[in-house]
């Protein structure tokens, strides 16, 4: 994802250019050098933020290299004596 940046400053005197730039990619406001905010549309907060997740889609891998289901070797606990 490509960012764009713009200062407070000059967001503060050209919002609408700063609307612009956010309809192609995020807009990142700094505040001194240093990021504070961001401005994106609408329809992209809604695709990837305002949406609940549930464990098992925050957990799972975006971009997987294989699809292959975790599957771990089993635990043979046979050498190992019982105490009561």
């Amino acid at each position: 994802m490509t960012l764009s940046y713009m200062t407070s400053a000059s967001f503060n005197q050209n919002p609408s250019k700063a609307r612009q730039a956010a309809n192609e990619n995020p807009l990142v406001i700094t505040d001194h050098g240093k990021p504070t905010h961001v401005l994106l549309t609408y329809a992209e907060f809604e695709a990837k933020w305002a949406k609940p997740k549930s464990a098992l889609d925050a957990l799972r891998d975006p971009n997987p290299a294989t699809d292959d289901d975790f599957d771990p070797p089993r635990m043979d606990f046979e050498w190992r004596e019982v105490e009561f």
